[in-house]
Parts: structure tokens; sequence; C-alpha cells
């Protein structure tokens, strides 16, 4: 049928009707504060006096000499890099067990969710207990097994606080990422496991040939996640250190939140909350090109 003859085809007032609610939403609370910021970053504003100072470029070139806006972009990279070598393949491994488990672990698929249900401050205010160098539970266990060398401060200590913290941010997301996958595994068409055990494939050789090669979108969908989550995390870098100590756990969203509320340099945070949107932006642009080449050669 003729796509101007065809009755469902949907007409251009119909679409607009629908689709004008988003489009105003995601513009006046999305678009509009993205390009609002980008205009702020040209001007000193404190964000209390009434007229914002301009500033030209003053803003990022302060910016690119600032030495914890770099630090706060490495921390990004140390909490993505620790995500990705530990969330994955822990979820993996945990989304494959429960899968070949069955109905046998299902009280499993509900334990194991409970860190990602946790809220972001409860855990902060937890492990800072638990981290606690005098009183924590983990020195406390380490003394007990005469492991006294390891007993470290572990978010005292701007050496090592970063990877404490980015250990923890794995922990609590490590079950949304199982779910993932194992809503992935479940969407394997029986058949193909059935042809695959009848040609001889089994445990990993099953999992290598056949499981990983169709989960893939998901593992890259969960890459992209990885990206962008950790290159602006706040919530639990702030609850647990402020960022500290000496900024050792700063991100570039908390070394923001610093500079705009706290010292009250909203155009020199515009600045930063800018360099931040272009640098997710930019990663997850880079992981989409990645995804759809490879998807190509396959």
């Amino acid at each position: 049928m003729s796509p101007r003859l065809d009755p469902f085809r949907p007409k251009a007032p119909t679409l607009i009707l629908f689709l004008s609610p988003t489009v105003l939403l995601l513009s006046l609370f999305l678009i509009w504060p993205i390009l609002d910021s980008f205009r702020l970053s040209f001007y000193d504003w404190s964000g209390l006096n009434v007229e914002p100072t301009p500033v030209g470029l003053g803003n990022w070139e302060e910016m690119l000499k600032d030495k914890n806006f770099w630090l706060g972009v490495r921390n990004g990279f140390i909490l993505l890099l620790m995500s990705i070598g530990i969330q994955i393949p822990l979820s993996l491994g945990l989304a494959l067990l429960l899968y070949r488990g069955g109905q046998r672990f299902r009280i499993f698929k509900f334990t194991y969710f409970f860190p990602f249900l946790m809220s972001s401050v409860a855990v902060g205010i937890l492990f800072r207990q638990v981290f606690d160098p005098n009183f924590g539970l983990i020195n406390s266990i380490l003394i007990a097994l005469n492991l006294d060398a390891l007993a470290l401060d572990w978010i005292g200590d701007p050496k090592i606080a970063i990877y404490s913290v980015s250990a923890l941010v794995c922990w609590q997301y490590i079950p949304f990422y199982t779910l993932l996958f194992l809503a992935a595994l479940n969407g394997i068409p029986s058949e193909v496991e059935e042809a695959a055990a009848i040609d001889g494939a089994k445990n990993w050789k099953l999992v290598k040939q056949i499981q990983l090669p169709l989960i893939r979108g998901s593992i890259l969908t969960a890459m992209t996640l990885m990206v962008i989550g950790s290159l602006k995390y706040f919530d639990l870098m702030w609850v647990m250190t402020g960022g500290g100590p000496l900024f050792s756990t700063s991100t570039m969203a908390t070394y923001l939140y610093q500079v705009a509320f706290k010292s009250y340099r909203v155009g020199y945070g515009s600045t930063i909350a800018s360099a931040l949107f272009i640098v997710v932006f930019t990663m997850a642009l880079l992981i989409n090109l990645i995804t759809r080449r490879s998807r190509i050669e396959n």
C-alpha cells in the first residue's frame, strides 16, 4: 500500500501534538540549562550579585591551569577504569551463576540486589564507620587476624582514598549490571543453547562461543553507562569524603559543587560544568562510534 494511502501512518499534526510536550520539557530542563551554563562560563558571577561581570575566556584559562580540576578529571578516570575492571567481570560471573542455577538461586537474585536498593547517603554514612581507622570493621578484622600492617586509614590517606571509595561505588552498582546481564541471558532462545549443546558446546565453551557473543550488546550498553556515570559521579563521593582529603577523592562534579556553591563562584563553576558536559559527551560519542563500527564489521 502506498504510504500516502496508509490509514495507520501517523500524520504530521498528530506527531507534533504528542511530541511537543516532551520536546518542551527537554528544552526547558535539559537543553536550556546546558546552553545557559556555557553562557555563564564567560562571566564572573557569585550567584548573589545582580549583574555578572564579563571575563571572556578568563574562566576557561583558569580552569586549564587549575590543578584541582585536573585532579578531579584523573579521579573520574580512575573510577571509570575500576568500574569496568571490577563491575563487568563480577557482574557477568554472578549473572552466569544465577542463570545456570535457575530457580534454585532465586533467593540470591533478591539478595544481590540489596546494595543497589540502598540510598547512596545511607551507604556513605554506613561505610564511613566501616572504613574508620580506629574502630572500623575492616581494620578490626585485620587486627584480629594479626594483619596489623594492612590496617590502613582507608579514606583518610590521600594515596588510597580514591581507590577505597571507588571500590565501594563498584560494590553498590554490581547488582544493577548483574540484573542487566541476567536479563540478556534470559533473552537467549533456548533452541540456540540446545543446538550448541548437541554440537558439544558445554560449560565454558558454551559461555565463550554462544552466550557472551549474544549478550555483547548488553555489555557495550553497560560500559557506556559506566563511562557516563563514572565521569560525572557525585553523591557517594561527597557523602564519604566531601572530595577530601586534599581533593584526593574529588571528581569534576564534586569540585564543581565546591566552587559554585561553597566558594560562590557560579561563573567558574559553570565553566567546570561545561567542561564536564564536553568530556562526557565526547566519551559517549566515541563509544557509540566504536560500537557501531564493531557491529558493521561483525
